[in-house]
Parts: structure tokens; sequence; C-alpha cells
């Protein structure tokens, strides 16, 4: 049982720390780039999808890591799929995986490939269409991951004894 609230505590951190970045972008990063000239903006853009990008056992790591380790306590309670806590998993993860990592993959991240082939010094027409559709898909993505996290918390409170 050690091992399965290790695995959920180590996911529901992970799942945390996403939230945490999404609610920076959401709230801090996003009205600051509203700002920006187009030519500020594919710039400063760029260098935040690079740096993102640069360090993957960052944010790659951390979110493949809580994709998958809320399997092993699944697994490992697979008869005790009627419980509370099965269940909360369950969704707490299902939530993140398809939500935040499935939706980022096919939605967020063509975006940022786009982003990435501008040329800062004259950004294509739709550059304001592009940041439009990254935002308005951030602002999904986030409470989604919110909930997420939040379903994996009351979860743990729900864990089996022995």
């Amino acid at each position: 049982m050690k091992s399965i609230r290790i695995a959920h505590l180590a996911c529901t951190f992970g799942i945390g720390l996403f939230a945490g970045l999404l609610y920076t972008f959401q709230q801090g990063v996003i009205p600051t780039l509203n700002t920006l000239t187009a030519t500020e903006y594919a710039r400063v853009e760029q260098g935040l999808i690079r740096a993102l990008d640069a360090f993957p056992t960052g944010v790659i790591v951390v979110a493949t890591l809580s994709m998958l380790l809320p399997l092993y306590p699944m697994i490992r309670l697979w008869n005790q799929r009627n419980s509370r806590y099965w269940q909360l998993t369950l969704l707490g993860w299902a939530l993140f995986f398809f939500g935040v990592g499935v939706f980022t993959i096919v939605l967020n991240v063509p975006i940022n490939n786009y982003v990435l082939t501008w040329d800062p010094a004259a950004p294509p027409a739709d550059w304001e269409a592009a940041r439009s559709n990254w935002n308005m898909l951030n602002a999904i993505r986030t409470p989604v991951n919110y909930l997420s996290f939040g379903f994996m918390i009351w979860a743990a409170f729900e864990a089996p004894d022995a």
C-alpha cells in the first residue's frame, strides 16, 4: 500500500506543478504577451517555446510521469475499482491525460511549431489569430488541469488503508 500512496503523491505533485505553470501563463504571461507588438510577440514567444523545449526533463518528464504514475494504483487496485479512491483517481488521471496532455499535443503544440517558423522581423498577417487561438486553448486546459489536481487530492483522502 505504501507504493500506491507514493505513486499517488508523486503524480498529484506533478499535476499540481503543471497546474501552477498553466496558472502562471494564464494570469501573468498571457496578459503581458497581449500587450506586445507583432515583432515583440514573435521574438518573446519563440524564446518561451524554445526555453520550455530546451529543458525536457522539466515539463515533458513531469507531465509524462504525471500521466503514467496514476496507472500503477489503478492497476494494483483493479479489484477495488468501485471504490471512491479508484474512481476519483481515474477521473483525475483521465482529465489530465486527455484534457491536458493529449489536448496540448494535438492543439497547442502545432501552434507553437507554427510560431517557431515565423521571422520575428516580419511576423505573418495572421499572428494575432494564432495568439488568440493559443490563448483560448490555454483558457480551456487550465481549468481542466485544476479539476484534475482537485480530484487527485480528493482521491488521496479516500485512499484505502491496507
